[in-house]
């Protein structure tokens, strides 16, 4: 859904959302699925994305104390290769 070079932001608030985020962010991250035995690529895949936030982002004290339910969010980021 985002065009080349469009950058795509997920906020979640709990730990298997994140988790379901980072893992999708991964496997679209992963070019070559072929085995490592194989002397070239032959199955010809290539990267979706290139991650822009190797850790999640979260709020930083004074967001925290502004607002409470800010402590759990985590943000990720992403562009379309």
């Amino acid at each position: 859904m985002l065009n080349r070079g469009g950058r795509g932001v997920v906020i979640s608030f709990h730990s298997l959302e994140d988790r379901i985020v980072k893992n999708s962010f991964r496997r679209l991250v992963q070019g070559c699925t072929c085995p490592k035995g194989l002397p070239y690529c032959v199955c010809g895949n290539m990267p979706l994305l290139r991650v822009l936030t190797g850790k999640p982002l979260m709020a930083g004290e004074a967001e925290v104390e502004a607002n409470p339910r800010a402590r759990s969010a985590r943000l990720r980021a992403a562009e379309r290769l």
